[in-house]
């Protein structure tokens, strides 16, 4: 498959872009309707639906822009932050060879940056830049390669008549294919849902997990259909939105199985995009040019919680994501949005916070207070990978601020920080409750048994908090600790399960400071690598919701 050098992106009436690109001999129109999630400062590409049309025959670009709009594929993309992908046959569906689907996944691709108007690497990414990489980097094409901006996780395919034969005659089955996400590993190219509609073939279906809606098809196909799978919605006409919210939006694929995920919209969640731009802290060394940077962030929150009642002020969670993914990823994946919904709090993840420092942030905390009813005494941290490191950022730099903190799955040593260069500061008196979870099984350094720096981390955290065990181990005598992970035994240990993950133990340690309370817990997990579970993120918000920080000091409000 030859790479896509060039696109033609142009604005239309409607306020949004199309571009025009060519996979092989394939025309491919890109629709992204008008922005109204930030799509240019927020990645939506892991996480947002790829809408894949396969229409009647060919359309241009005004007709596509046209049918986006009228069906309201531009309202699911829109609320999304993605885009409607039409795929065009060569010259007409009744003579297309199967592997265009394949053609067409196999060109899209998800990056922390160089994207707009649903294309990676276009004008954002000056050549300039690519010629800089190639200087540096032997064998580095400084010619840009575009892609598809999107991620397989969501396919959601639309076939209607000629378009609906050709899908149905060869990919109502599983799709031999992965596609790369980064940090977070590869997803399966074989669609989530498919609405078929006006067929004329009876179809052989052989994907027994796949969401279909059948429009306007004639009985025996339906019986066919229904016989497939306990999927199968049968609809007299297209109503993208309602069978979209019945049917499609509550499903990704994730490691090759569907799963549950949520339509925020109709689950009653907020989920709302801002920009702030921050003054540049002195230690942020990714931004030394200029005096300030834009900062990109997403809130959720129930859509029934008053969150400007200043009267009845709510908590403050801030995520931070993994260095391979986004900061609405890591949100979803942990189902930190739910968790915001059912315990009554506002959730802040913020974008590229590689590039937002620990001091930067706090301008974000600020804004938020001033904009909405923020319990100033209940603000809370939490992250996965690089983003768990961005929490112990907070432990030693900022700790008055905070309530409690719950990093996971990384730690830096004592004295670094996210950008692994020296903390401005570090925290050697300023008790913070803290929830830290590491898989047994990781590839990276997660727990004192795989690392010396997260030792360190741990030793760290002990004096700080004032633990009334000691923590005098060493890392060479490992073989002969108590605790195979975390070296000292807890004063409460606690083994839990995750229905999720039945061939998982997810073991907790709840250590007492020197006052008689709890304030530190760790927690391991045995079949474990280097991945985000949302049992163990509502076990973290379990920990540390219990402290608030009144007149500088911890208290225990549950």
């Amino acid at each position: 498959m030859s790479a896509i050098r060039t696109v033609h992106t142009e604005e239309v009436s409607t306020g949004g872009f199309i571009t025009s690109l060519f996979i092989d001999q394939n025309e491919v129109l890109v629709y992204q309707p008008k922005d109204i999630m930030e799509s240019d400062i927020i990645n939506h590409g892991y996480s947002a639906p790829l809408l894949l049309v396969f229409g009647e025959g060919k359309f241009a670009k005004e007709e596509a822009v046209n049918y986006a709009e009228e069906t309201k594929l531009a309202f699911i993309a829109q609320e999304n932050g993605s885009s409607v992908v039409f795929i065009n046959p060569k010259d007409s569906w009744d003579q297309e060879e199967e592997g265009v689907y394949e053609r067409v996944l196999g060109k899209c691709k998800i990056s922390q940056w160089g994207f707009s108007h649903g294309i990676l690497y276009d004008e954002k990414v000056a050549h300039n830049q690519f010629e800089e990489m190639a200087m540096k980097r032997p064998g580095f094409d400084p010619i840009p390669e575009y892609f598809i901006f999107a991620s397989p996780v969501a396919t959601y395919v639309y076939a209607k008549g000629k378009g609906a034969d050709y899908f149905a005659k060869y990919y109502l089955k599983e799709v031999t294919g992965k596609n790369s996400m980064g940090d977070l590993g590869f997803a399966d190219i074989t669609m989530t849902a498919v609405t078929l509609e006006e067929l004329s073939i009876v179809p052989a279906v052989s994907c027994e997990d796949v969401s279909i809606v059948s429009v306007h098809n004639r009985e025996e196909i339906n019986d066919t259909l229904k016989a497939s799978n306990n999927r199968v919605a049968v609809c007299e006409t297209l109503d993208v939105v309602a069978q979209y919210d019945a049917y499609i939006g509550d499903y990704k694929r994730w490691a090759g199985k569907i799963r549950k995920s949520v339509n925020y919209r109709k689950e009653g969640i907020i989920m709302k995009p801002q920009r702030l731009m921050v003054t540049v802290s002195d230690d942020n060394h990714f931004n030394v040019s200029r005096p300030k940077h834009e900062a990109g962030y997403v809130l959720f929150y129930d859509r029934d919680l008053d969150v400007k009642d200043k009267e009845n002020p709510v908590p403050l969670l801030l995520c931070f994501h993994g260095g391979g993914d986004t900061a609405i990823a890591t949100a979803i994946i942990g189902q930190w949005p739910e968790i915001a919904k059912e315990n009554g709090f506002i959730l802040c993840a913020v974008e590229m916070h590689l590039q937002v420092t620990a001091t930067e942030t706090l301008e974000i905390v600020r804004h938020l207070e001033e904009e909405y009813a923020i319990d100033k005494t209940r603000i809370y941290a939490t992250g996965f990978s690089m983003g768990g490191i961005k929490s112990w950022d907070f432990y030693q730099e900022y700790p008055e601020l905070f309530a409690g903190v719950a990093p996971m799955d990384a730690t830096v040593d004592v004295g670094e920080n996210t950008q692994f260069s020296k903390a401005r500061r570090v925290n050697e008196d300023v008790l913070l409750p803290v929830f830290y979870n590491g898989g047994e099984e990781s590839p990276l350094a997660e727990t004192p048994n795989q690392e010396v720096k997260c030792l360190n981390r741990i030793a760290h955290t002990f004096r700080v908090n004032r633990v009334a065990k000691p923590y005098d181990i060493r890392f060479e005598e490992k073989e002969n600790w108590e605790d195979k992970i975390y070296g000292v035994s807890g004063d409460e240990n606690e083994v839990l399960h995750d229905p999720d993950f039945p061939e998982s133990e997810t073991r907790v340690r709840y250590y007492r400071s020197e006052d008689g309370n709890i304030y530190t817990a760790l927690c391991s997990i045995s079949h474990h690598k280097h991945e985000i579970r949302p049992f163990t993120c509502r076990l973290a918000w379990k920990f540390i919701s219990q402290f608030r920080r009144k007149d500088g000091k911890i208290e225990i409000v549950q």
